[in-house]
Protein backbone atom coordinates (compact mmCIF):
# COMPACT_ATOMS: atom_id res chain seq x y z
CA UNK A 1 0.00 0.00 0.00
CA UNK A 2 1.35 3.42 -0.98
CA UNK A 3 -0.48 6.70 -0.39
CA UNK A 4 -3.36 4.61 0.94
CA UNK A 5 -3.84 3.00 -2.48
CA UNK A 6 -3.66 -0.76 -2.79
CA UNK A 7 -0.62 -1.91 -4.72
CA UNK A 8 -2.49 -4.92 -6.03
CA UNK A 9 -2.03 -7.48 -7.33
CA UNK A 10 -4.79 -7.65 -9.87
CA UNK A 11 -7.35 -10.30 -8.96
CA UNK A 12 -6.99 -13.65 -10.72
CA UNK A 13 -9.81 -13.01 -13.19
CA UNK A 14 -8.04 -13.61 -16.51
CA UNK A 15 -8.51 -9.96 -17.47
CA UNK A 16 -7.29 -8.89 -20.92
CA UNK A 17 -3.72 -7.55 -20.68
CA UNK A 18 -3.52 -7.95 -16.89
CA UNK A 19 -0.04 -9.49 -17.09
CA UNK A 20 1.32 -6.71 -19.31
CA UNK A 21 -0.17 -4.03 -17.06
CA UNK A 22 1.11 -5.67 -13.88
CA UNK A 23 4.60 -5.95 -15.41
CA UNK A 24 4.53 -2.29 -16.51
CA UNK A 25 3.47 -1.21 -13.01
CA UNK A 26 6.38 -3.11 -11.46
CA UNK A 27 9.05 -1.23 -13.45
CA UNK A 28 11.07 1.51 -11.76
CA UNK A 29 8.99 3.18 -9.08
CA UNK A 30 6.05 0.83 -8.72
CA UNK A 31 2.50 1.92 -9.47
CA UNK A 32 -0.76 0.27 -8.44
CA UNK A 33 -1.86 -2.17 -11.16
CA UNK A 34 -5.40 -1.81 -9.80
CA UNK A 35 -5.42 1.92 -10.62
CA UNK A 36 -3.74 1.36 -13.98
CA UNK A 37 -6.25 -1.32 -14.91
CA UNK A 38 -9.15 0.87 -13.79
CA UNK A 39 -7.92 3.56 -16.18
CA UNK A 40 -7.49 0.96 -18.93
CA UNK A 41 -11.13 -0.07 -18.45
CA UNK A 42 -12.18 3.55 -18.91
CA UNK A 43 -10.17 3.71 -22.11
CA UNK A 44 -10.92 0.40 -23.84
CA UNK A 45 -13.32 -1.46 -21.53
CA UNK A 46 -12.91 -5.20 -22.00
CA UNK A 47 -11.40 -4.72 -25.46
CA UNK A 48 -8.85 -7.29 -26.51
CA UNK A 49 -7.42 -5.67 -29.66
CA UNK A 50 -4.07 -4.19 -28.60
CA UNK A 51 -3.85 -2.17 -31.81
CA UNK A 52 -7.16 -0.41 -31.24
CA UNK A 53 -7.42 3.07 -32.71
CA UNK A 54 -9.96 5.56 -31.42
CA UNK A 55 -13.25 5.38 -33.29
CA UNK A 56 -13.01 7.54 -36.39
CA UNK A 57 -9.20 7.39 -36.42
CA UNK A 58 -7.40 6.77 -39.69
CA UNK A 59 -5.19 3.66 -39.40
CA UNK A 60 -2.69 5.13 -41.86
CA UNK A 61 -2.24 8.64 -40.47
CA UNK A 62 -3.36 7.83 -36.88
CA UNK A 63 -5.37 11.06 -36.93
CA UNK A 64 -9.02 11.87 -36.33
CA UNK A 65 -10.99 13.66 -39.07
CA UNK A 66 -10.35 17.01 -37.33
CA UNK A 67 -6.58 16.45 -37.65
CA UNK A 68 -5.94 15.69 -33.98
CA UNK A 69 -4.17 12.59 -32.76
CA UNK A 70 -6.40 9.53 -32.40
CA UNK A 71 -6.22 7.50 -29.20
CA UNK A 72 -3.90 4.53 -29.70
CA UNK A 73 -3.67 1.14 -28.03
CA UNK A 74 -5.11 -0.22 -24.82
CA UNK A 75 -4.57 3.09 -22.98
CA UNK A 76 -5.70 5.25 -25.92
CA UNK A 77 -2.55 7.39 -25.87
CA UNK A 78 -3.02 10.69 -27.70
CA UNK A 79 -0.59 13.42 -26.66
CA UNK A 80 2.42 11.18 -27.18
CA UNK A 81 3.01 7.49 -27.58
CA UNK A 82 5.77 4.92 -28.01
CA UNK A 83 6.69 3.81 -31.51
CA UNK A 84 5.45 0.31 -30.68
CA UNK A 85 2.09 1.49 -29.26
CA UNK A 86 0.41 -1.65 -30.62
CA UNK A 87 2.36 -3.75 -28.09
CA UNK A 88 0.19 -3.85 -24.95
CA UNK A 89 3.20 -3.91 -22.62
CA UNK A 90 4.85 -0.92 -24.33
CA UNK A 91 1.52 0.94 -24.33
CA UNK A 92 0.97 0.22 -20.63
CA UNK A 93 4.56 1.03 -19.65
CA UNK A 94 4.37 4.37 -21.47
CA UNK A 95 0.98 5.25 -19.93
CA UNK A 96 2.13 4.35 -16.42
CA UNK A 97 5.58 5.97 -16.47
CA UNK A 98 4.75 9.05 -18.54
CA UNK A 99 1.34 9.94 -17.13
CA UNK A 100 0.20 7.96 -14.09
CA UNK A 101 3.35 7.93 -11.94
CA UNK A 102 3.97 11.68 -12.31
CA UNK A 103 0.30 12.35 -11.52
CA UNK A 104 0.48 10.19 -8.40
CA UNK A 105 3.64 11.94 -7.23
CA UNK A 106 2.23 15.42 -7.83
CA UNK A 107 -1.15 14.85 -6.17
CA UNK A 108 0.30 12.85 -3.24
CA UNK A 109 2.64 15.80 -2.62
CA UNK A 110 -0.48 18.00 -2.46
CA UNK A 111 -1.67 15.81 0.43
CA UNK A 112 -4.19 13.60 -1.36
CA UNK A 113 -4.37 9.87 -0.70
CA UNK A 114 -6.63 6.85 -1.05
CA UNK A 115 -9.80 7.14 -3.12
CA UNK A 116 -9.33 10.88 -3.61
CA UNK A 117 -5.84 10.31 -5.00
CA UNK A 118 -7.15 7.62 -7.37
CA UNK A 119 -9.65 10.16 -8.72
CA UNK A 120 -7.00 12.87 -9.17
CA UNK A 121 -4.66 10.46 -11.03
CA UNK A 122 -7.47 9.33 -13.34
CA UNK A 123 -8.75 12.87 -13.95
CA UNK A 124 -5.26 14.03 -14.89
CA UNK A 125 -4.83 11.07 -17.23
CA UNK A 126 -8.01 12.10 -19.05
CA UNK A 127 -8.02 15.89 -18.94
CA UNK A 128 -4.49 16.99 -18.02
CA UNK A 129 -3.14 18.55 -14.85
CA UNK A 130 -4.17 22.17 -15.48
CA UNK A 131 -7.76 21.14 -16.17
CA UNK A 132 -7.86 19.09 -12.96
CA UNK A 133 -6.42 21.98 -10.96
CA UNK A 134 -8.99 24.35 -12.45
CA UNK A 135 -11.85 21.90 -11.95
CA UNK A 136 -10.84 21.30 -8.35
CA UNK A 137 -10.11 24.93 -7.45
CA UNK A 138 -12.94 26.63 -9.35
CA UNK A 139 -15.71 24.05 -9.08
CA UNK A 140 -14.63 21.64 -6.33
CA UNK A 141 -14.82 18.79 -8.83
CA UNK A 142 -11.86 17.02 -10.44
CA UNK A 143 -14.28 15.64 -13.02
CA UNK A 144 -15.47 19.07 -14.16
CA UNK A 145 -13.40 18.90 -17.37
CA UNK A 146 -13.14 15.13 -17.78
CA UNK A 147 -15.10 12.95 -20.19
CA UNK A 148 -18.26 11.46 -18.65
CA UNK A 149 -17.12 11.60 -14.99
CA UNK A 150 -13.91 9.81 -15.93
CA UNK A 151 -12.33 9.95 -12.46
CA UNK A 152 -15.43 8.72 -10.67
CA UNK A 153 -15.77 5.82 -13.13
CA UNK A 154 -12.09 4.92 -12.66
CA UNK A 155 -12.57 4.90 -8.88
CA UNK A 156 -15.56 2.60 -9.26
CA UNK A 157 -13.49 0.23 -11.46
CA UNK A 158 -10.63 0.35 -8.92
CA UNK A 159 -12.99 -0.53 -6.06
CA UNK A 160 -14.54 -3.35 -8.11
CA UNK A 161 -11.09 -4.79 -8.83
CA UNK A 162 -10.13 -4.36 -5.17
CA UNK A 163 -13.15 -6.50 -4.23
CA UNK A 164 -11.90 -9.26 -6.57
CA UNK A 165 -14.53 -8.79 -9.25
CA UNK A 166 -14.31 -7.92 -12.92
CA UNK A 167 -15.08 -4.25 -13.70
CA UNK A 168 -16.96 -4.98 -16.93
Amino acid sequence: MRNNISAGPLPALSLPFQDEIARACAQGPTFSPLVAYAIKVNETSSGTDPAVIQEGGDPTTLLLPDGTQAGLGIFQLTSSFPQDWRDPYANALYAVTTFMLPAEEYWANQGFEGATLVRFIAAEYNAGRSQVIDGHNLFGDVDHYTTNNYALRALMHYETLLSGKTPF
